[in-house]
């Protein structure tokens, strides 16, 4: 069920499936407030860079003194000429015309290369080296915003999208301005190498606001979480994901299971003819890449004492249990062999009637076993047989969920002919594999997805749509199952609720379905409509609280602007922790003072947001005599400055003089050569780490809590220490300008409202971990399988 949306918030701007909800000329008139935001950032600190480039040819023989003072004369120009490139180069963009090729450089003739010297060598390599060090840096917040920015042009997402926005665009406006201006490289070179190193931290901060910006605006306000659960290797069409991890598969696997598999193309027919492996060779290579983390004997199935094997990806592909004790191999030899009919049976017209499964070729005897399998499972008989307590007949066992897909995959070896099954084989044992690992699902709900093994199997070998479409009914089961799943043991009858729906939902298509996977459809809806009547009880007891929220930062509007701003002023940046305390503390009540008694528009408002911008410039290392000489003319104000505003909020001196002290010693290092702010910097002690504390192993890509949690999305799990007691919680609402963040537990006893700012040091310190961000089952999983499969492959510990 979708979020309500508050009077004060915007409609959102695409649906749940990514696709745009504004008109066109919508979508242009939010990239147009975006490019305003882009302009005003880049160019103030293009400005900054530019009026400091007095020194940037001392000592420059190549450069005569009558270029250099033209050059001089020009740079009020070059920075109008530049910002008037960049809004000609969004409005062709916006127009439709598609960026194309390289940047023109004059410099690439033949004529001109034989007359480049050893400087010039050196400044277009250093050109080269600063474009992507610009790339690399903004790499992450630019793959979230390249998608937002394709859906709002209505284009096709794609790894490539031609984004206004991204960094080639501020290099095209740069490189056209320098060349039209100053005709000689050996000045426009060091130019742009300066303007680079100066544009590229804040780049970063520029691409987060934006996708903030977007994000509120309810632009894909998800994709970040996606991108950070997402493998690099997935491919953009999930119609590739099989013949993907056949590759990596056939990689990853001992040179004496390695087979000579054609890899197929996903759209293969189910019953397609057999590769060019016939026979017992075919047999034997399918049966030793078996998969699943505890492919192991029946004897190794963990009992509540016993904890389950090893997992992992490669287990998953590497190790068969033994056939003598393998329950699926067992039941096949029990079983009946199929006896022929003399004649097709006829229905109710007379007309002839074909068993569904003869249209299945090869795979019908596998299909017919699936069948008898997730109606009595041979897996599930031995986990229980040796789970049960010794001497006690009729004691009811206790068993914990396993991977039983290995042993499957062993059992029919003989039986899948077509390569595409056998890779499907293996790549639903992953899923299970992950699932089985998953902290987010309770180990007592498990058990549910256990009996779904088999159904989810036979779903994925009778329609290969099940990776490629994410709408797919049982892929929507699992992820709906789990979603549902997470934090349920906080409340008994919640608990006990789901796992009555649950397990009606799970019986029924383990009885009635065939060959046809709508049968998943009903069970989803079936499942849905449970947890939909569970969200609209919850919201409506978060009414009140909401409510109380939404007065809170109305009438707070002075400290909730402040505090807004001096989110985006930290964002991107690792700030120490004495500057930040600080900011967010001592120089907010400053600021929200300020604004309250003299306004927004007031020289005093001015001078206060410049005396933060000026403190977290001087603490940023100086390579540049010039950027020496401005922090040495700068500091005697700045400190007068804070001291000013410590005052007007009435600090304490002992409570200001530590952080000044801190300051001293920031802006004593910021000076310091290169060399010895590295070696200071390995002989120091470890700081306190910036990254969120995980409970989830795939979530480890966050680097920045703070920026996190200013980005945090609603349906974010986090786990918290509350009074002795772990509570796991669903973030449920954010306020408009995120000032505060409400969360709610399964119970719905009681919510827990906390500021940003007080989640991120919660984070930092441990006392909140995150379980699991907004992202369905089916994508983590893929995502960490893919991942380590190819942290498996050969070398890939030596490239790491």
């Amino acid at each position: 069920m979708p979020d309500p949306v508050s009077p004060t918030t915007s409609p959102p701007a695409t649906d749940v499936d990514g696709k745009l909800l504004l008109a066109p000329e919508e979508a242009q008139a939010l990239l147009r407030e975006c490019f305003v935001k882009f302009r005003s950032g880049l160019i103030d600190v293009v400005a900054t860079s530019i009026d400091g480039t007095n020194d940037l040819f001392e000592e420059n023989k190549f450069v005569t003194d009558v270029e250099v003072a033209d050059f001089r004369s020009k740079r009020p120009e070059w920075l109008k000429r530049f910002e008037q490139a960049l809004q000609e180069l969004f409005d062709k963009r916006l127009a439709g015309n598609r960026r194309r090729g390289r940047r023109p450089d004059a410099d690439r003739s033949l004529a001109s290369l034989r007359v480049l010297n050893a400087f010039d060598h050196e400044k277009q390599s250093a050109l080269v080296t600063a474009t992507q060090f610009l790339h690399r840096l903004t790499k992450r917040e630019l793959d979230a915003l390249d998608l937002r920015v394709g859906v709002l042009l209505g284009e096709t997402l794609t790894r490539e999208i031609d984004n206004p926005f991204a960094p080639d665009y501020i290099l095209d406006a740069a490189g056209m301005t320098s060349r039209a201006l100053l005709p000689n490289p050996r000045v426009w070179r060091p130019l742009l190498e300066r303007v680079l190193a100066d544009i590229t931290p804040a780049a970063t901060k520029t691409y987060i606001r934006l996708n903030r910006l977007l994000a509120d605006r309810h632009v894909l306000p998800e994709i970040k979480a996606e991108l950070r659960a997402r493998s690099e290797l997935r491919p953009v069409d999930d119609g590739e994901l099989l013949p993907l991890f056949g590759r990596l598969i056939k990689e990853v696997a001992p040179p004496e299971l390695a087979v000579d598999l054609t890899v197929p193309a996903a759209s293969a027919s189910t019953g397609a003819p057999p590769s060019s492996l016939t026979g017992a060779a075919a047999a034997a290579a399918a049966a030793q890449l078996g998969v699943g983390s505890t492919a192991l004997a029946p004897a190794s199935v963990a009992t509540a004492t016993e904890p389950p094997a090893a997992a992992g990806a490669l287990a998953a592909i590497t190790a068969p249990p033994p056939a003598a004790l393998n329950p699926y191999i067992l039941e096949l030899a029990r079983a009946a062999p199929p006896v022929a009919t003399a004649a097709a049976t006829t229905n109710a017209f007379g007309l002839p009637q074909l068993d569904p499964l003869l249209a299945l070729g090869s795979l019908s005897a596998v299909v017919a076993a699936l069948d008898r399998w997730q109606l009595l499972d041979p897996g599930m008989i031995a986990a229980a047989d040796a789970a049960s307590p010794a001497g006690a007949p009729g004691t009811e066992a206790t068993v914990v969920p396993f991977n039983r897909i290995p042993w499957i995959r062993a059992a029919v070896a003989d039986r899948v002919t077509n390569p595409t099954d056998k890779i499907t084989i293996d790549v639903i044992a992953l899923l299970f594999d992950y699932i089985f690992r998953d902290p987010s699902i309770p180990e007592s709900l498990r058990r549910l997805f256990g009996r779904l093994q088999v159904p989810i199997l036979k779903a994925a070998l009778l329609d290969r749509t099940f990776f490629s479409d994410k709408k797919h009914a049982a892929r929507r089961l699992l992820d709906h199952l789990a979603g549902a799943a997470i934090g349920a043991t906080s409340d008994e009858g919640y608990r006990a609720g789901l796992e009555l729906v649950a397990a009606g939902v799970i019986e029924e298509v383990c009885r009635d379905f065939k060959v046809d996977v709508a049968i998943f459809d009903g069970a989803d809806a079936k499942l849905q409509e449970f947890i939909d009547a569970e969200q609209r009880k919850a919201a409506a007891l978060l009414d009140n609280d909401v409510a109380a929220a939404l007065v809170a930062e109305e009438s707070e509007a002075d400290r909730t602007h402040v505090r807004t701003l001096i989110r985006d002023k930290l964002a991107g940046i690792t700030v120490p922790f004495e500057v930040r305390g600080f900011a967010e503390t001592i120089w907010a009540d400053y600021l929200t003072q300020v604004r309250q008694r003299e306004g927004a528009e007031s020289d005093a408002w001015r001078d206060g947001v410049k005396i933060l911008d000026d403190l977290l410039w001087s603490i940023t290392a100086k390579e540049r005599n010039a950027q020496k000489s401005r922090l040495a003319k700068m500091v005697p104000a700045l400190i007068r400055g804070l001291r000013s505003g410590g005052a007007a909020v009435q600090v304490r001196e002992d409570r200001l003089q530590p952080f000044l002290e801190a300051v001293y010693k920031l802006h004593i290092a910021a000076i310091r050569p290169q060399a010895e702010r590295s070696a200071a910097a390995a002989g120091a002690p470890e700081q306190a780490a910036e990254s969120v504390a995980p409970i989830v192993p795939t979530m480890t890509r966050i680097v920045n809590v703070h920026d996190f949690v200013a980005e945090m999305v609603v349906g974010t799990w986090l786990a918290f220490d509350h009074e002795g007691k772990t509570i796991n919680a669903r973030l449920s609402w954010v306020s408009p300008m995120r000032t505060k963040y409400i969360f709610t537990t399964r119970s719905r006893g009681h919510a827990l409202a906390v500021s940003p700012e007080e989640l991120a040091w919660q984070l930092r310190d441990g006392t909140a971990r995150l379980i699991v961000e907004p992202v369905p089952l089916f994508d983590r999983a893929v995502s960490s399988a893919l991942d380590e499969l190819s942290a498996k492959k050969p070398g890939a510990a030596a490239a790491a």
